[in-house]
């Protein structure tokens, strides 16, 4: 049980639902019968003795004392019963209900965790005025009385637990098509990619400058294509814990010095300045490089070379203590205060981060995390704001430290 409001945008409240009337009625009765010790003393004792008017006074004050408490504790009982309600949303099920006069709690539960609701009625008023007690079992079990039309409260929650098995069922089938579709993408850009390299690269003889030229271009796109759709399958991977790492001991300076040679001819075009600082010592981790350097080292740096329009871009490693540390600083368009919650999340794009590339997914930085994440280190993000630049972080275990083994893994601005 959750003490948290799990309420999201968009989420719809399909039933509200008090505790039945007759649960105030009875403690309303019940504290109203507190009256008869001292209505009976007020009828006996004026009979049976002669009292002074002092003790008469006495008796009034200690009589108006009683009666007073009786109304608050009246008063107490209807604002118990009328801030004790349920909700049933399409996501889950939240009990709002007072712990006291000045306490109010909240507990909530997600649909898809409620396995069963009874309902007990175990008396006739219970049977005739339509109210009971609902038992919830989940991880843990909850039970409270009184709630009324108890079988449609429980029939509400079954409806959605239904259309979420549905829609899980539905997205299931999304995923296995959207797989099958990036597969075949991807294939025929690696086609495309291969044959316009070899014009590159003059497998075919000398060719004229302008299809040179053209053709360069053409490969950057395609290859920029293929990381997308690797980026949606990587993040359909991890979703479903299929994603296999290596365990092998790899240079991780090598590889950042290799991308940074690699991308320097794409931020020149740009008029951007890439430069690189390497500190001392021995930059080694254990891991898959191969995920590394191509879904963290080169997702960072490109991504900093597409969000700026102008400036630097810099790129750093070096030992802090017994970790590795590299970061990508750019002079970009910077990181909102907003978008900073949803950089690291499945298609968490920044709200102006279409406009400057169309072709963004948010998929990379999610599966970046998932990467850094299986490795053991931490992968992090700061900017003081839209136009102000930003810093990324990735921080790994030396190779003594590294907890990763070559195993299949669970775990989830591009």
């Amino acid at each position: 049980m959750s003490t948290q409001m799990p309420f999201r945008e968009n989420e719809r409240v399909v039933l509200r639902s008090r505790k039945h009337w007759m649960i105030f009625a009875r403690n309303a009765l019940t504290i109203t019968l507190s009256l008869l010790p001292i209505a009976v003393l007020y009828v006996i004792t004026p009979n049976a003795f002669t009292l002074s008017n002092t003790t008469i006074a006495y008796m009034t004050l200690a009589g108006s004392v009683w009666l007073l408490g009786v109304w608050l504790m009246l008063a107490f009982a209807w604002t118990m019963y009328y801030l004790d309600v349920w909700v049933v949303t399409d996501r889950c099920l939240v009990h709002l209900y007072q712990e006291g006069l000045f306490s109010h709690k909240e507990s909530a539960w997600l649909i898809e965790n409620i396995q069963e609701i009874t309902v007990d009625k175990s008396n006739f008023f219970q049977s005739a005025f339509d109210y009971g007690t609902l038992r919830i079992r989940g991880k843990e079990e909850y039970s409270v009385e009184g709630i009324a039309r108890p079988e449609d409260f429980r029939a509400a929650v079954f409806q959605q637990i239904a259309g979420i098995e549905e829609l899980t069922s539905v997205n299931a089938e999304q995923e296995k098509l959207l797989r099958t579709i990036s597969h075949e993408v991807k294939g025929h850009l690696t086609k495309n990619a291969a044959a316009l390299s070899s014009i590159v690269e003059g497998d075919y003889g000398n060719v004229p400058q302008p299809l040179r030229q053209m053709a360069g271009t053409a490969l950057q796109e395609t290859r920029k294509g293929v990381d997308m759709v690797m980026d949606v399958l990587s993040s359909s991977d991890f979703k479903t814990g299929q994603v296999h790492f290596d365990a092998k001991p790899f240079d991780l300076e090598a590889a950042v010095l290799d991308l940074v040679e690699e991308l320097k001819l794409e931020a020149k075009q740009k008029g951007l300045s890439l430069d690189c600082f390497v500190g001392e010592g021995v930059f080694m981790v254990r891991g898959d490089g191969e995920k590394m350097r191509r879904q963290v080292l080169r997702n960072l740096i490109d991504n900093a070379i597409r969000y700026t329009p102008h400036g630097f871009v810099k790129v750093a490693l070096v030992h802090v203590d017994a970790d590795i540390v590299f970061s990508v600083t750019d002079s970009g368009i910077g990181i909102s205060p907003e978008d900073m919650p949803r950089l690291f999340t499945p298609g968490g794009k920044g709200h102006d981060s279409s406009a400057i590339n169309p072709a963004s997914t948010g998929y990379g930085l999610s599966v970046a995390k998932n990467v850094v994440d299986a490795h053991g280190g931490t992968i992090w993000a700061e900017s003081n704001g839209k136009g102000a630049g930003s810093q990324f972080f990735v921080m790994l275990p030396t190779t003594e430290h590294a907890p990763i083994e070559g195993t299949t893994s669970n775990a989830q601005r591009n």
